[in-house]
């Protein structure tokens, strides 16, 4: 009786947790700020979104475009692709950039609002900074405070309709 009690705790255990995995790909409260349709509250959790998704968990090397910013990007790309909610999304890595630091890229998402209606689509691109220098300027003098991150951070946010579409069409045209 001992033997059949241990498979069938695991089988229980396997039970209980595997819900639990398939729920943890989505975020509850931002999917219910799509629903609801109000675009502050929209903007507020992507802001989070994007913050926790692009910190710096590597060190940046010479294999890595910009420190890496431009993967973390990608990532964070695929990772809004399963969010319930966001119908399309796209980012301008089609898009010749100079080579600077901190680089900027703009991520261009639509939303589905309000239990999906045809007509209730939002489209909101964020200006992303795929870095963070480790100087202020205080009126002239740049003093070092802290070392240098590749973090990303949300510069801008506006709306933008067309700008997912365009995306793909420039893509297409380089390929």
């Amino acid at each position: 009786m001992a033997e059949r009690s241990i498979p069938m705790r695991a089988a229980l255990l396997i039970l209980v947790l595997v819900p639990l995995l398939a729920r943890g790909d989505n975020d509850y409260h931002f999917a219910q700020a799509i629903k609801s349709g109000k675009v502050h509250r929209i903007d507020r959790h992507m802001k989070r979104f994007i913050h926790r998704e692009g910190k710096e968990v590597r060190a940046s090397s010479y294999l890595h475009v910009l420190g890496g910013a431009e993967d973390r990007i990608g990532a964070l790309y695929y990772s809004l692709r399963g969010q319930i909610g966001i119908i399309q999304l796209d980012w301008d890595r089609c898009v010749p950039k100079p080579a600077i630091w901190p680089g900027t890229w703009t991520l261009g998402v639509v939303y589905r609002t309000q239990d999906g209606l045809a007509d209730q689509v939002l489209e909101r691109c964020y200006v992303i900074q795929g870095g963070r220098p480790g100087r202020i300027n205080l009126f002239g003098w740049r003093p070092r405070i802290r070392k240098a991150r590749n973090d990303l951070r949300v510069i801008d946010v506006r709306s933008c309709p067309g700008y997912v579409e365009e995306q793909e069409r420039i893509c297409k045209e380089r390929s």
